[in-house]
């Protein structure tokens, strides 16, 4: 990270004197496409984008995507197994199974959006996230700046090891019950699990992949606890190409909150200036560029889709994080339904650095 060469405010990160925003063209890194960019010279900040080119000439994109059902299967102290299954009806939820409301939402099926009051026309909501976090950006071309995910879904698929309660405890009853995992036990599993499921021909890394899980969080403790559990994280597991992937287990709002930070930092590598105290970087700070994490469980005014109301998360703009002269968002906002109306609050050296939701 080059944050620390950079005056974080007022030094104008985007004044940039002869445009030193830099893109990349389009590339596939033998996998999903992405774009890299750099912002603010040899002394700033450079990452990666899903998709196409957000500051100059470019075409719209496709990107495949699969949704995987994820069945977790947990011994209780007692003996008795509880199997937590996201295609079941969920009596909780109108007897809607998790997987039957994220086929149907705002993730997958095109709608008609508004970002701070302007029509970006239809689309997905994270592609029109997208398109309405660079609106105003230098050289930006509205017309052809699209990233469409192409979905595939998958049967149900168990997870090949059966946790027990040495590493879980649980909470709530009936269709409220929900298990919280050691992370530190629950992350080594998924890893060798996708590259079983890469070796069988399920996944590769041409396609993002992710994990639909019910009721079903990690614990940043071992032995864990119910306090700051963990509903969704995003990843990129080593390998030649990367395989990028997510899992959330909190519904819509959780898996708008990881795909947004997905397209946005694929390579979960992606440095910002330091900011923090906010959204689920409550108690520190954090460097990295992550747009769910500043208004984390927040949701824009809902979007109704074949008769069900879908709440998806606000997410914050690239302008907050990185001081633009002015910002680049849909309606001069700097997140997707305006809670954000200046740039993020700089977080001074000696700050603590404190985990966010990934």
């Amino acid at each position: 990270m080059k944050q620390e060469k950079i005056g974080r405010r007022r030094s104008k990160l985007v004044c940039m004197t002869a445009f030193t925003l830099l893109v990349a063209a389009t590339r596939s890194f033998a996998q999903i496409p992405m774009t890299s960019y750099n912002i603010g010279g040899s002394g700033g900040y450079s990452g990666v984008l899903v998709g196409g080119n957000p500051f100059g000439p470019t075409k719209p994109v496709t990107i495949d995507a699969v949704m995987i059902p994820l069945i977790v299967q947990i011994i209780k102290k007692d003996g008795t197994p509880v199997t937590f299954d996201p295609t079941a009806a969920d009596d909780c939820d109108s007897n809607i199974s998790a997987a039957y409301s994220f086929e149907h939402s705002p993730l997958v099926v095109e709608s008609d959006l508004t970002f701070n009051g302007v029509s970006v026309g239809k689309a997905q909501y994270i592609d029109g996230f997208m398109q309405a976090e660079f609106w105003n950006a230098p050289h930006h071309d509205r017309s052809s700046y699209k990233n469409h995910l192409n979905w595939s879904f998958t049967s149900p698929v168990v997870l090949p090891v059966v946790l027990n309660a040495q590493n879980t405890i649980f909470q709530g009853t009936g269709c409220s019950e929900e298990a919280f995992v050691s992370a530190d036990v629950f992350n080594p599993i998924m890893e060798g699990f996708i590259k079983l499921l890469q070796s069988e021909g399920v996944i590769s890394p041409k396609k993002f992949v992710y994990f639909l899980m019910r009721s079903v969080a990690t614990s940043g403790t071992n032995p864990p606890t119910t306090t700051n559990p963990t509903w969704g994280q995003h990843h990129a597991m080593a390998g030649s190409p990367v395989q990028t992937w997510a899992r959330g287990a909190g519904g819509v709002i959780t898996a708008s909150h990881e795909i947004g930070e997905w397209m946005n930092d694929p390579l979960v590598t992606n440095p910002a200036p330091r900011w923090g105290y906010i959204g689920s970087i409550k108690n520190g700070c954090s460097g990295t560029f992550e747009v769910g994490d500043p208004l984390n469980g927040k949701s824009i005014p809902k979007i109704t889709l074949s008769g069900i109301d879908y709440y998806v998360q606000e997410l914050a703009f690239f302008s907050w994080f990185f001081d633009t002269e002015s910002s680049w968002g849909a309606g001069g906002k700097y997140s997707s339904h305006g809670s954000f109306t200046g740039f993020s609050k700089p977080c001074v050296p000696g700050d603590p650095t404190s985990g966010g939701t990934n």
